[in-house]
């Protein structure tokens, strides 16, 4: 909560700010801060003598008794005088209307003197203290030495020139005033100019100083910019050295990094020396680095280098004529990853700490860039390899073979774990061997007549065991698979074997093998452990895809038969009939594929074919069985079966497709048909096609109550119904169908 004196306060300091704005303030054409101060002194000085010159001239006009009082004419001349010197001193001509200030002042002062000559005895000479005062701070020493004798001089003059000043008067108080307080402008005044030497030397001192760190700033981001832009290790290497000996004008680096798993500091990249110099390097263990920085300091330099820094042996530096050195070592954490070296060759070289400085500081700069790149190298290593266990699952999900799956599954075994070769062996369970199923890196086809058992070999040890088996050295174990004249040929030195396993079951074993020595990481392993989670899983997809595509198979086998059962059932109740399932079924699936269908079109054309008379199950055997003709009534009876199919299937889920001939293959084009009149494009394709073969089949068999025409004379009824009972165009493929037919088997006879 605001105070209630918070906007006095504003409006007094608003009101102050005015008046200096108005009266005071200097010219804005003075840009520098001590200039415009001395300005303000100055506008200030004049602004106060003015005032006091006029206080003082009213005072004396009010209380002096003086006659023929004549001083005030002089105050009025100094009054305009210095209001003159006051509008001057506003602009940018300080130090001219200083020096202007200082002698019309003076010579003010002497004129009042001599025109009132009673006022030097009440001490009107006192006020050559404002000249002198001003005079010591625009002045330089000499001057106001010379400003003081001039002063001393004309006081000395007065009684000459006034006769009614008396010069006892004049040495016991002007002159002793004036000496004692030029002694004290001298004194303050010599010390306020060291005092500004001092400060001067500090601001240029400082002044370079903070070039020396613009420049350290400057150059420390153009290393961060460009370090930050790398996101290559190798690249990254390059780049620090090659900023190193840019930032301190050195012809050659080094940079060196630890190596955790050895615990030694290796040189890894140099600018400026031999490619083959860089494996010269001694690789230095941890600890005996450690310990010459603790005698040395993170950051050191030496203009000789010497035999020894420490423990550390520098020999091989004077060997490459490296003259001088400085090192600083690369921390992140508090931990040690490296250290950098900048390095003159033959000239000697005294590293300034301000080099030490900055060579520390891209130290610290390579630090967080090292660790950038290795996370991104991580981070990228991690996608990748989410992205290979990613294509592996693809290839589970999107293609059955096991052949394309186990190939897609050894291609980002290989790519990703960076690996020569690699083979997929799989468990035999009616055999009780590891067979091998895939390979990929190989020049020989040996490996492919592998069989193991299990707990045989290292593969059948690696299944037998449940767990990853490692050979780092085939060559020099004994117990190694180097015994093999196949791999002996291959040259494989690093051996690897995964157990395949899903559901606690092992489905096989995942081989990996490498021509040079292999030491991997955790992340390494633990990711061989996935890519082989994600090859059982392959496997063991493939496997029951296998087994659901034989499952099926039998159902649908089983399906057909009991279909093919009710046909057979159907025929021996109507003896008539006999054998017309099969012929028009046979007949309907080539005039089917003559009109173009094709696939799973012509599976429910098989169904409905061969079911086609399923619903005469529900008429009664002495309608069925009449040998006479049937009466009105029974044939309203007859022509329901296509009904009774239909409630007969329809409650099947997998014969609802083939539903279309069962009930529809008695309805006609014309519409004249039954059970539901339909006409033309209305009755099922595959209900038109059925019904020409089914009369076919019909008219050129024999019945009890009729013989069978002739194949032109049933041609000929069928080519006259087309438009009537049948689709024309379907008579219209059906006639060179059957008379091909019809030529094929009277060729067929005329050979025998």
């Amino acid at each position: 909560m605001n105070s209630p004196s918070g906007p006095a306060n504003k409006s007094v300091k608003s009101f102050q700010r005015r008046l200096w704005d108005r009266f005071v303030a200097p010219s804005p054409e003075i840009q520098q801060p001590d200039q415009r101060r001395q300005a303000a002194l100055l506008t200030g000085f004049l602004l106060g003598t003015i005032v006091v010159a006029v206080a003082a001239e009213l005072v004396t006009l009010s209380f002096a008794d003086w006659e023929n009082y004549q001083g005030w004419r002089v105050t009025l001349v100094m009054v305009v005088v210095l209001g003159l010197l006051y509008r001057l001193s506003r602009t940018r001509h300080t130090r001219p209307t200083a020096m202007a200030s200082i002698v019309l002042m003076s010579a003010a002062v002497f004129a009042a003197g001599l025109a009132e000559p009673r006022g030097i005895l009440g001490g009107l000479m006192d006020f050559l203290i404002l000249p002198l005062w001003l005079g010591s701070l625009y002045l330089t020493l000499s001057q106001l030495a010379v400003l003081v004798l001039l002063d001393l001089a004309a006081l000395l003059a007065l009684p000459w020139l006034a006769p009614d000043v008396a010069l006892d008067y004049v040495l016991v108080g002007p002159v002793t005033f004036l000496l004692g307080t030029s002694i004290l402008l001298f004194v303050i005044t010599i010390h306020r100019d060291r005092l500004e030497q001092d400060r001067q030397a500090e601001l240029i001192r400082k002044e370079a100083e903070s070039q020396r760190e613009a420049a350290r700033a400057h150059a420390l981001l153009r290393v961060a910019e460009r370090l930050n832009a790398q996101m290559d290790l190798e690249t990254l290497f390059e780049v620090i050295c090659e900023e190193i000996t840019q930032a301190l004008d050195t012809p050659a680096s080094t940079l060196a990094l630890y190596e955790p798993g050895m615990e030694r500091m290796v040189t890894v990249a140099g600018v400026g020396l031999p490619a083959a110099a860089l494996q010269l390097f001694p690789r230095y263990p941890l600890d005996v680095y450690k310990s010459a920085i603790g005698q040395l300091g993170d950051v050191f330099a030496a203009a000789d280098i010497p035999a020894t820094v420490g423990s550390i042996d520098m020999q091989v530096y004077r060997d490459l004529n490296c003259r001088s050195i400085a090192v600083a070592t690369i921390c992140y954490n508090d931990e040690i990853i490296g250290y950098v070296n900048a390095i003159s060759l033959a000239e000697r070289r005294e590293f300034s700490g301000d080099e030490l400085l900055l060579l520390r500081g891209i130290a610290d700069q390579a630090a967080l860039a090292l660790i950038n790149t290795r996370l991104y190298k991580d981070a990228r290593r991690r996608l990748e390899n989410l992205q290979a266990l990613r294509a592996i699952d693809i290839a589970i999900t999107a293609n059955h073979d096991l052949a394309d799956m186990l190939a897609v599954a050894l291609e980002q075994i290989t790519n990703r774990l960076d690996v020569d070769a690699a083979a997929i062996l799989i468990f035999n369970r009616a055999s009780q061997r590891f067979e091998f199923a895939a390979g990929r890196g190989f020049s020989t086809q040996t490996l492919k007549f592998t069989g193991l058992k299990l707990g045989e070999g290292m593969a059948g040890r690696a299944a037998q065991e449940r767990r990853i088996l490692h050979v780092p050295d085939l060559v020099n174990d004994p117990k190694s698979l180097i015994q093999a004249p196949a791999l002996q040929k291959e040259g494989f030195v690093s051996y690897f074997a995964a157990p395949l396993i899903v559901a606690d079951e092992v489905r096989g074993v995942l081989e990996v093998f490498h021509r040079t020595l292999l030491d991997p990481e955790r992340e390494w392993l633990d990711f061989l452990e996935a890519l082989s989670g994600q090859t059982a899983i392959a496997i063991e997809n493939s496997s029951l895809f296998d087994d659901l595509l034989r499952s099926h198979a039998e159902l649908f086998e089983a399906y057909d038969s009991t279909i093919e059962g009710w046909s057979h059932a159907l025929d021996l109740r109507d003896r008539e009939t006999e054998g017309h399932t099969r012929r028009v079924t046979e007949l309907t699936l080539k005039l089917a594929r003559a009109m173009g269908l094709e696939g799973g079109a012509l599976v429910h054309i098989r169904r409905g074919a061969l079911l086609h008379d399923i619903g005469k199950m529900g008429i009664p055997d002495d309608i069925l069985l009449k040998e006479g003709p049937l009466t009105d009534e029974e044939w309203v009876i007859m022509r329901r079966h296509p009904v009774f199919a239909f409630e007969m299937l329809n409650s099947i889920r997998y014969l609802r497709p083939a539903l279309e001939i069962p009930y529809a293959h008695h309805e006609k084009w014309d519409g004249s048909g039954y059970p539901f009149g339909l006409e033309g494009e209305q009755i099922p394709f595959s209900a038109r096609i059925f019904s020409v073969v089914d009369v076919w089949d019909a008219l050129t068999s024999d019945r009890p109550y009729r013989q069978a025409l002739s194949r032109a004379d049933a041609l000929a009824h069928i080519e006259g119904q087309a438009g009537k009972h049948f689709d024309p165009q379907v008579v219209e493929r059906f006639l060179p169908l059957v008379r091909e037919a019809n030529e094929l088997s009277a060729t067929s006879q005329a050979g025998m």
